[in-house]
């Protein structure tokens, strides 16, 4: 298995032929591109993956090409981290609703200051 590097400040219009020869100038061994796109449009989300062939020409591109300007806009390569699972329990939004209240629930005061001006 190779090596990933993560490529991001990607213009719309970039393709994966542009980034392979922005590596291979560097001197990297590229096996493989993927720009991801949006569903909706045939375009850069603005990021994407190279795969190397090892773990030392990943330092060497990240210091090559970090920086390098493609389609008008300059490179940043970092390190790929593999993408964390998440549960999809339907509960991701929930803490984010109504202050933590449950739907049909009581509503929680928002403040006192009501209850201080009647008390004067």
């Amino acid at each position: 298995m190779g090596s990933f590097v993560h490529v991001g400040n990607l213009a719309p219009s970039t393709t994966e032929e542009s980034i392979r020869k922005a590596f291979t100038a560097a001197g990297s061994t590229v096996k493989s591109v993927v720009i991801l796109k949006s569903s909706t449009h045939d375009r850069s989300r603005g990021f994407g993956f190279v795969e190397l062939g090892s773990e030392d020409e990943i330092t060497a591109a990240i210091g090559a090409v970090s920086g390098v300007e493609v389609d008008g806009r300059k490179l940043t390569v970092n390190i790929a981290r593999q993408k964390i699972e998440r549960p999809r329990d339907g509960r991701g939004f929930e803490s984010y609703s109504g202050l933590g209240r449950s739907f049909g629930g009581p509503r929680r005061s928002g403040s006192t200051s009501g209850a201080r001006r009647k008390a004067r």
